[in-house]
């Protein structure tokens, strides 16, 4: 463990050695050092919490050097930054990848005549250039000038600025991105995402022909919502709704009512775990996500009722929680096997979940040994189920349970200890007696959960 983290540290995102920095990065190393003294820690401190040289940190404080993508995660979590290191660091990236790429970029512009200006200056926004964070400043420009030059390849649908085959690609890299969130870290799945949606971000602002125009708008929404649920696990609630609003106002231009019952659906399954949330608002979003799903069978409708039952168990309504469900797996059972955008895998988590906050230990440990069958050991899905396992531990024996949980989180690697997460582990925290809330596991559990939760 130690050493991977060693490693993890001293490399940069294309796995060598770091580089010397921009003084763009000795702002970032400005930053970690206030974020490291408002929570009171030492160099020495903070590497020992994360198993890293103080050297390394300091250096990186200094602005000597380029923390790799992985460390800047790592750090921000252990912070509790909310994602505004991660945030910094796509904003270096940028100014780092736009000296690069500038020569080259230069010659694919040259032949690009559907370009204008305005168009590419906003492509150099920060979310266009995340992309130099996730795959590594050398990589970055050639990897954005090889998509310029098979954008403008592509022979444009007339009247407008995009070829069937961009929104295609669009549309196949949002499967891909939440693909992806199932295993990879936050902030690794907002890099690619913020490097698809820069990318479509130009051709939005135009005008188009109305078809194409609602095309765009419904890849774009499922690159907003994923952005979305991608800075809520960072713990970044702010950049969070905003992107949330951003996904409203593009599934209502997309023109297409089930998708707007899917992402909100979504939307309302994320915020439930928000501490800072009132969950009657949050089951006012799964209820309007149903109505526009109507009654005909479909994934979006599973989606909103799923979303729907979760938040009513949060709401010790058990009852209505299980009504849900069972009318969610009823129009799941009518869909065509492996149906789009929905985890065909998705009941044993809704069952675990219901099942352990309703105290029904037989039907929460049948799900769970279920879940077992089909979640692969790095999805997302496989620690917050053990953790629901963990809670029916503690309701008889809470110092085990607890324990249980503690095990469970900190096997996790800290850039996958998200915000979703730590909601799973505060389950263990309501269920403990009252007499166990003294145990030093409880409390350590307590500010283990605690850490990255603030409400930005």
């Amino acid at each position: 463990m130690a050493q991977r983290a060693q490693r993890i540290a001293r490399a940069d995102v294309t796995g060598q050695p770091t580089s010397k920095t921009s003084a763009g990065w000795q702002e970032f190393g400005r930053a970690l050092r206030t974020w490291r003294e408002q929570r009171e820690l030492s160099l020495r401190g903070l590497a020992e919490r994360i198993r890293w040289d103080y050297s390394l940190i300091a250096r990186w404080e200094q602005g000597k050097n380029r923390p790799s993508f992985e460390a800047i995660t790592i750090l921000d979590a252990e912070l509790g930054a909310g994602g505004e290191l991660v945030k910094q660091a796509l904003r270096m990236a940028m100014a780092d990848t736009d000296r690069l790429r500038r020569s080259t970029v230069e010659a694919v512009e040259a032949k690009a005549s559907t370009r204008d200006e305005g168009g590419d200056m906003e492509r150099r926004r920060l979310m266009r250039d995340a992309a130099a964070v996730a795959v590594g400043g050398a990589v970055a420009p050639v990897l954005a000038t090889l998509t310029d030059a098979w954008q403008a390849s592509e022979p444009r649908i007339s009247g407008a600025s995009v070829s069937q085959e961009m929104i295609d690609d669009w549309e196949d890299a949002a499967d891909t991105h939440a693909r992806r969130a199932y295993v990879d870290s936050p902030a690794v799945v907002l890099a690619g995402l913020a490097a698809d949606f820069a990318d479509m971000a130009p051709h939005l602002s135009q005008d188009q022909p109305e078809p194409v125009q609602r095309d765009l708008a419904h890849a774009a929404a499922r690159h907003a919502s994923l952005i979305a649920g991608k800075w809520f696990d960072l713990g970044n609630r702010r950049e969070a709704r905003r992107w949330w609003g951003k996904t409203r106002s593009l599934s209502e231009r997309s023109g297409d009512t089930l998708l707007a019952a899917w992402l909100t659906g979504r939307e309302a399954a994320y915020r439930r775990t928000d501490l800072n949330e009132d969950l009657s608002d949050v089951l006012l979003v799964a209820q309007r996500a149903r109505r526009l799903a109507g009654d005909r069978p479909s994934a979006p409708l599973v989606i909103a009722l799923s979303a729907e039952a979760q938040t009513l168990a949060m709401l010790r309504r058990y009852v209505e929680a299980t009504t849900a469900l069972r009318r969610a797996e009823d129009v799941f059972d009518q869909l065509p096997s492996s149906p789009v955008g929905l985890d065909p895998h998705w009941m044993y988590f809704d069952r675990s979940l219901i099942y352990t906050l309703a105290d029904d230990a037989r039907r929460a440990t049948e799900a769970q040994d279920a879940a077992k069958e089909f979640y692969s050991s790095g999805h997302h899905g496989t620690a917050t189920i053990a953790l629901h396992n963990a809670a029916l531990h503690t309701r008889t024996d809470p110092e085990q349970g607890t324990r249980q949980a503690l095990r469970i989180v900190e096997t996790l690697p800290i850039a996958r200890r998200d915000a979703r997460v730590r909601a799973a582990a505060r389950i263990i925290l309501e269920v403990t007696p009252e007499k166990a809330h003294a145990l030093p596991v409880t409390q350590e559990l307590r500010a283990l959960t605690a850490a990255g939760d603030r409400s930005a």
